[in-house]
């Protein structure tokens, strides 16, 4: 009897966390089932993808409809798509391939392509509409290619080893990504590459800059973090993959970021010290976020993931009866292991956050930052990322702050 209680005790949390996931991501209609491997966006509501196929979508309305774009111009797989502005896109893949709209995608051309072996193009940046970089996987010549006349010429800049993902900052500094963890660099606009590993084992799929010199990468189950425009990097946090390893990391600010797996989405709001699972997904290739809010993910079967307020909090609305005063309860259980209750009265309209700070006053994790109508909230807070010990956790708006502490114990 005492089994069965426990089965069902487990099937009711993990139907509760599959509710709240879709609560919080929810997917869009990409109009395919082939894999979809790179979505970027210049603001919060237009953006393009693309993948397999040949197939490129583009969104002008957050993603309530994606619109098939340029059909037949080829057939390719496109690993990487890169809008410049409203008006110019290039995306690059299978042999050489290299495609380009010069009026937001209502036509497309094909500026390159090659014969089946040809090699892939696996990544492309344009710091404006003629001077851009793409990312050889093509032996013998791997490394970058190079235009600045807008894919009329493009040259070959060959080095050992290939980008997977490309970030400048200018016309001139530019930071890559790679297999074996290793760092491509260059200061004279391609011309010349540098090249180092940070890590012994694993591939890095994505490069994130929150600013001109802050970026972020993740390697199997690791983040790094560079301030100083990938001259180094340092280990900030390791994401609790449960199964497979990390094919993308996102970051939109200083502590905000997600990273992507074969199976599921994980998000951090402590700068990657601390990352929780978001939603089982299947294989996600690329993430995009345009704020701490707005992310959308692309992955196998023509997925798109989106969210609108960072993913997910777990909190839900007990009540919508006003209270008396503004209130952070004491959490239950206390001392407790992996996960515990924490309630909490609004009484007035505003923007909220509740953080988790360790013994040493460092915060450690952002459990939500989000407006709250006034009502009786319930948080169900998963420690799991954290080991054990006295912390403390604090409710702050503008005018309110409270704070309690909880232990947890492993």
């Amino acid at each position: 009897m005492k089994s069965r209680i426990n089965i069902i005790l487990v099937l009711y949390f993990i139907l509760l966390f599959v509710q709240t996931s879709k609560a919080q991501w929810f997917t869009q209609q990409s109009g395919t089932t082939a894999a979809l491997y790179d979505i970027e966006f210049i603001n919060d509501k237009t953006g393009w993808c693309c993948g397999d196929g040949g197939y490129i979508i583009k969104t002008t309305n957050g993603g309530e409809n994606w619109i098939q774009q340029g059909f037949g111009v080829t057939f390719e797989p496109l690993f990487g798509i890169h809008p410049v502005d409203s008006n110019v896109v290039y995306a690059v893949g299978f042999y050489r391939t290299v495609v380009k709209t010069t009026n937001g995608g209502t036509t497309w051309i094909k500026i390159q392509s090659g014969q089946p072996g040809d090699g892939i193009y696996t990544c492309v940046f344009f710091i404006n509409s003629n001077t851009g970089w793409i990312g050889n996987f093509d032996s013998p010549e791997y490394g970058v290619r190079r235009t600045t006349d807008g894919g009329v010429t493009i040259t070959s800049v060959p080095f050992s080893g290939f980008p997977e993902d490309m970030y400048f900052k200018d016309s001139l500094n530019g930071v890559g990504v790679g297999g074996l963890s290793y760092i491509y660099r260059t200061t004279n606009g391609g011309i010349n590459w540098s090249s180092y590993s940070i890590v012994q084992n694993g591939d890095l799929y994505r490069v994130s800059f929150i600013n001109e010199n802050t970026g972020f990468t993740a390697s199997r189950r690791a983040a790094y973090k560079t301030t100083n425009f990938g001259l180094s990097w340092d280990s900030v946090g390791n994401i609790p993959v449960q199964m497979g390893s990390v094919t993308s990391a996102e970051f939109s600010s200083e502590n905000t970021g997600w990273a992507g797996t074969q199976y599921q989405i994980y998000k951090t709001t402590t700068g990657g010290r601390v990352w929780f699972l978001q939603i089982l997904t299947g294989v996600v290739y690329n993430i995009y976020s345009v704020n701490d809010s707005l992310v959308w993910t692309c992955g196998n079967g023509g997925r798109i993931w989106h969210t609108t307020t960072g993913g997910i909090s777990f909190v839900t609305n007990l009540s919508n009866n006003v209270p008396e005063n503004f209130e952070l309860k004491q959490n239950y259980p206390n001392p407790f292991n992996s996960t515990t209750t924490i309630n909490f009265h609004i009484n007035k309209d505003d923007e909220y956050r509740l953080e988790i700070y360790n013994a040493l006053g460092q915060l450690i994790s952002k459990a939500f930052e989000q407006k709250f109508h006034k009502g009786i909230y319930q948080l169900i807070f998963d420690a799991n990322g954290l080991g054990s010990g006295i912390y403390f956790y604090r409710l702050s708006s503008k005018k309110f702050s409270q704070t309690r502490k909880f232990l947890l114990i492993k």
